[in-house]
């Protein structure tokens, strides 16, 4: 029985079509390349020969890779800091579409802070968090008690007024069965947030196979625009709006280059620009509805 994942039609469109793309290296774990391929009939990116759900836990244990540690000194401050205006901003945008609190799920829910900053602020959460160690992090710290692998729950049809994921998506395995239970979770007419990183973003294509966003063989896809909007109309949502996560070219120019400082100096360069390209942002958040 192999380890890995041969994909021989596009998980989107299922066109045979597909071609490579480029080659990225795991640079947090493993050290190994894998190949990015690209379909010729929808454009749509993927990470070819992953790892199977079974054996791709292996590509997660790094200290680099544990959000939900606990630390002290400036920089882990500075973080904090800027997390926390992201939660302002999360928040803001979501009551801009859904305008009073309602019920939520955070799938890919990590530590839980996020959560437990809308429960603060008069929601009813629940989440999905496919760590162990960011459960009981969510658990001893903010008294979550979040669920394990989200395609594995079995959460109440029509039961959320908003489903989120931040940067999560493209690390699950079956896309269109999360699709289908985002589906089925939402009410009527409710509220699905997706964030993803842009493989069309201006540092994708400046920094190329050395663009941190790959970070392979963790993200199995890798989309566009054009890709999200189709993937989520096949699963019965229409598109409302899509905003840019600006912070986000910072913090991926950082990783993405080998010189620390020019690539500070090139995130904020880039975070200017992409107010000004928003379709070319670091990191693209979708909002859709479910289609009555």
């Amino acid at each position: 029985m192999t380890d890995t994942i041969h994909y021989h039609r596009c998980t989107l469109c299922g066109s045979s079509e597909t071609a490579p793309f480029t080659e990225a290296t795991d640079h947090l774990v493993s050290g190994r390349q894998f190949m990015i391929f690209r379909c010729k009939d929808c454009g749509f990116l993927f990470t070819q020969d992953t790892p199977t759900p079974a054996s791709i836990g292996q590509y997660y244990e790094s200290d680099d890779y544990q959000p939900h540690r606990s630390q002290s000194g400036l920089m882990p401050f500075v973080y904090r800091s800027v997390r926390y205006l992201m939660f302002r901003w999360k928040l803001s945008l979501i009551k801009h579409y859904h305008t009073s609190s309602g019920t939520i799920l955070d799938v890919g829910a990590g530590s839980g802070h996020f959560l437990a900053y809308m429960h603060r602020k008069g929601w009813k959460t629940m989440g999905c968090e496919q760590s162990h160690f960011a459960r009981e992090f969510a658990r001893e710290r903010y008294h979550l008690l979040l669920d394990g692998e989200v395609m594995k729950c079995d959460y109440s049809s029509k039961h959320f007024d908003v489903i989120t994921a931040w940067h999560a998506i493209e690390h699950i395995h079956d896309l269109h069965g999360l699709w289908k239970c985002f589906g089925r979770w939402s009410k009527t007419d409710g509220l699905l947030v997706i964030a993803v990183p842009n493989c069309d973003s201006l540092d994708a294509r400046q920094y190329g196979n050395h663009w941190a966003a790959w970070d392979v063989p963790r993200h199995l896809w890798h989309f566009n625009a054009n890709t999200m909007v189709k993937l989520g109309h096949q699963h019965g949502f229409r598109l409302i709006n899509i905003h840019s996560m600006q912070l986000d070219a910072c913090d991926i120019s950082l990783l993405s280059d080998s010189n620390k400082l020019r690539g500070f100096v090139n995130g904020l360069r880039l975070a200017l620009l992409e107010t000004i390209h928003r379709q070319q942002s670091s990191s693209l958040v979708f909002l859709f509805r479910k289609a009555n």
